[in-house]
């Protein structure tokens, strides 16, 4: 199996040639344009009609656009329609990314230099490497996309690169319930509270009411630079939680399909459904995902009912075994936390789900439950406070 990543790279560019990138980008995207026009006019996507009808006259009308270029913007404008079914013509805008496959640009990770065609000829640029990327030194270099920040006047690159994952071996199963009280809860006792997301969150809703209150330039500006400190608080959260999971010793990681969660009617108010439908519930899915693919290890999705009612000791189904966050089997008398139990139920259905025999996981013991009534505090995931200034 094949694992991609993308890593940017920031450009180090001459006055000169950072005019010559610009005036390459829109070209490229007056192309695309055209390319996606001619295509939503006459009702197709196919790369083959579209190339048949379009090539000749743009070479002929941009001779100074190179034909690999053409043939990327080409490619990604019948993407473009596609991906809308051509029920609306798509447009880029000026200086929209623009793709470069590897015969227009050349990028040697180990030397830190990239030459990259242009209307103008070949542009070579150089660019710091992180400590982070030099793990990606040996990687296979695939496609590649220049992007342009007017504000801060630079250009990065995207680049995607590849490698073999290994084989995924075993099935030890991992069971993973998601939450608001708690981020993620492991059916081997691991508990990651989200409460410091929440005071982080909390303070950023509060700052964002005020502002908006205000509607000044001032106002909107610290607006935009608050949403993009609190996106990556969370992001930098999730890529530690998952990272961490990852590494356990199991081989396969279970986890709900949430996928229709957010349209779900909800019996709890607005503000519950406010901070549901606020969870990075797939950004954390898909860093899981990666990463798991990277180890050669797998995840895999479980159907989500009544893993909060189910008893995990002796498999009885009932809405009233669960209050708040505290589980008990009206049944059999088991108690745990109802988070932990709907992660041995997940981990439950997982090992069912791979053809293993279904087993009965084993009762807690008295240390268990000594151990669970501090576990927010011993196990839980303390992220450190992210000041709004």
């Amino acid at each position: 199996m094949n694992v991609d990543r993308t890593i940017k790279l920031k450009l180090e560019l001459s006055e000169e040639d950072k005019e010559t990138l610009r005036q390459t980008m829109n070209l490229s995207n007056r192309v695309f344009n055209e390319i996606a026009k001619y295509g939503f006019e006459n009702h197709t996507c196919s790369k083959v009609s579209i190339h048949h009808a379009t090539y000749y006259d743009i070479r002929g009308k941009y001779p100074e656009l190179p034909c690999s270029i053409l043939q990327g913007v080409r490619d990604a404008a019948c993407e473009a329609l596609k991906g809308v079914e051509l029920k609306k013509l798509p447009r880029v805008k000026e200086f929209s990314g623009v793709r470069y496959n590897k015969r227009v640009c050349n990028v040697n990770l180990s030397k830190q230099i990239v030459t990259l065609a242009s209307t103008k000829g070949r542009v070579k640029a150089s660019f710091p490497i992180p400590e982070y990327y030099r793990q990606y030194l040996d990687w296979e270099l695939r496609t590649s996309t220049l992007k342009y920040n007017k504000q801060q006047d630079t250009f990065y690159l995207h680049v995607t690169i590849r490698k073999q994952s290994p084989e995924p071996s075993g099935n030890e199963v991992l069971g993973i319930d998601r939450g608001i009280v708690n981020i993620t809860v492991t059916s081997n006792n691991r508990f990651f509270n989200s409460k410091p997301i929440k005071n982080v969150r909390a303070k950023y809703a509060y700052l964002r009411a005020k502002l908006q209150g205000k509607g000044t330039r001032s106002a909107k500006k610290l607006l935009r630079k608050i949403s993009g400190k609190e996106e990556r608080f969370v992001t930098w959260v999730n890529h530690n939680i998952s990272k961490e999971i990852v590494a356990m010793p199991f081989d396969v990681f279970a986890i709900e399909d949430l996928t229709s969660i957010r349209v779900q009617s909800r019996t709890k108010g607005v503000e519950f459904t406010r901070k549901l439908n606020n969870w990075s519930f797939y950004q954390l899915e898909q860093f899981l995902r990666y990463k798991a693919e990277a180890a050669g290890k797998s995840v895999i999705t479980i159907d989500p009912r009544y893993t909060s009612q189910k008893c995990s000791n002796c498999g009885h189904i009932y809405k009233g075994n669960r209050k708040g966050n505290s589980f008990h089997c009206v049944k059999c008398g088991f108690q745990i936390h109802a988070d932990l139990n709907a992660a041995r139920n997940i981990a439950e259905i997982g090992k069912s789900n791979l053809g293993r025999q279904t087993v009965t996981l084993p009762n807690m013991t008295c240390d268990d439950a000594e151990a669970c009534k501090g576990i927010d505090a011993e196990h839980s995931y303390n992220a450190p406070h992210l000041s709004a200034g």
